[in-house]
This record gives structure tokens, C-alpha cells and sequence, in this order.
């Protein structure tokens, strides 16, 4: 009796962390962004976001599981392998007025730098846990929040990647933004060729820091035209 109860109490505490974190996204204007609107003088005029390569493995076959928190698929109880990060953000016009119900997609390789794609055919583990894919629509203020795992980079030499991961934006009457973010401080980026010659290369680089003793957490802005 007393084992069926302790796998139980395991299962719901399980449970209860992604609803907590869904919940979070859900509210996550009070928790984590502040005011709801730019102050005026960052308002004057934005510049766009720099698109970047789609890449090979955005899903064309997309997986049942598609909400903001990656680090677990489905109903399952066992969490992704990897260091837990948490991706905030807004969606900006060029004028800084935020976009509502803009969709916001995203997509990476996994811990060890093998995307949740068949068509990835490298020899890297691959996790059954992490969901690779994951989409939100921003609230009223612009917002969107995705949890997620830092990705690992790959392959060597002049075409090797420094961690990264995919972003696809779709807001209704704007041109849709296909870019790339990065993490501060990774040594393979000044070696990366795509980071390497993209334009204000320092609005796609976002620095992380701890929120708790096992989650970090870093804000990435994006705006359209």
C-alpha cells in the first residue's frame, strides 16, 4: 500500500510542475516582464530583428505534443536531459508597439546536438524525453514564454554550430521573421559562420541567469516589419 502510494505522490509531483510552468506562461507578465509597455524613449524606432537561416530540420511533420514547455513530451513523467532554460520574450512592431496573438515558433537540437528529426541521421543520442518543437502565441502586451533545455552545438571545423535555437514569427499583417538565437559567453560563437556574418549580431545573443537553484533564464525581444 505504501509503495503504490509513493509512486503516486512521484506521478502527480510530476504532473504538478507542468502545470505549474504552464500556468506561468500563462501569467507571465507579472512574474517575469514588469511594466507592460516600452518606455517611450525605446518606442522611437526599433530595428528588425535580422533573419537567419531556417536550416534543414524545422518539422515538417509536426509532433502531437506542441506546447511551450519542451522539456517534457506528452504525459510523460520523466523530464528532457540537459541544463533547464526558460525563454522569455516580446514581439515588437518597428515602432516598439507590441503584437498581440503573433505566433512564435521554435525549434532545436538536444543536449547532445541531434535534433528530435528523422531526417537528423547522426550517430548522437537521441531523447525521447525532450519534445525538439515547440509553439505560443503572444499575449495582448506582445509576451511568450517557452521552457526549454540548452542545446548542444555540432559538427567541427568552418561548419561547425555553436548552440542555438530556431525562431519562426507570424504576426497578422507583418512579413514573417525566421532568425536564430544564441547564448552569451559560448566559445564556439565566434566561430560560427551563420553568427559570424549576421548583422547586429548582438540582438541575437541573450545572456542567461539563474532564477532558482535548477532553471535559468533570458529574455529575447523580436521585432517585425
Amino acid at each position: 500500500m505504501s509503495n503504490n502510494s509513493d509512486i503516486a505522490t512521484v506521478m502527480e509531483k510530476s504532473h504538478s510542475t507542468r502545470r505549474r510552468f504552464l500556468w506561468r506562461v500563462a501569467i507571465s507578465g507579472p512574474l517575469f516582464f514588469g511594466t507592460n509597455a516600452l518606455p517611450k524613449w525605446a518606442q522611437a524606432s526599433l530595428l528588425p530583428t535580422p533573419g537567419q537561416s531556417e536550416g534543414p530540420f524545422y518539422p515538417i511533420d509536426k509532433p502531437i505534443d506542441q506546447d511551450a514547455d519542451l522539456t517534457f513530451v506528452g504525459s510523460g513523467h520523466k523530464r528532457a536531459s540537459g541544463e533547464l532554460h526558460i525563454v522569455q520574450g516580446r514581439v515588437f512592431n518597428i515602432d516598439g508597439q507590441p503584437i498581440p496573438r503573433a505566433l512564435v515558433e521554435i525549434w532545436q537540437a538536444n543536449k547532445w546536438g541531434r535534433y528530435q528529426d528523422h531526417r537528423d541521421d547522426s550517430s548522437l543520442p537521441w531523447d525521447y524525453n525532450f519534445q525538439g518543437y515547440g509553439k505560443t502565441r503572444t499575449d495582448e502586451d506582445g509576451r511568450y514564454t517557452f521552457k526549454t533545455i540548452k542545446p548542444a552545438g555540432y559538427g567541427q571545423g568552418r561548419f561547425g554550430r555553436t548552440p542555438h535555437i530556431h525562431f519562426k514569427v507570424n504576426g497578422i499583417g507583418f512579413n514573417e521573421l525566421v532568425t536564430q538565437m544564441y547564448f552569451a559567453d559560448e566559445p564556439e560563437n565566434n566561430r560560427d559562420f551563420i553568427l559570424r556574418n549576421t548583422q547586429r549580431k548582438e540582438s541575437v545573443v541573450v545572456e542567461f541567469k539563474p532564477v532558482s537553484s535548477s532553471e535559468k533564464l533570458g529574455t529575447f525581444d523580436l521585432v517585425l516589419t
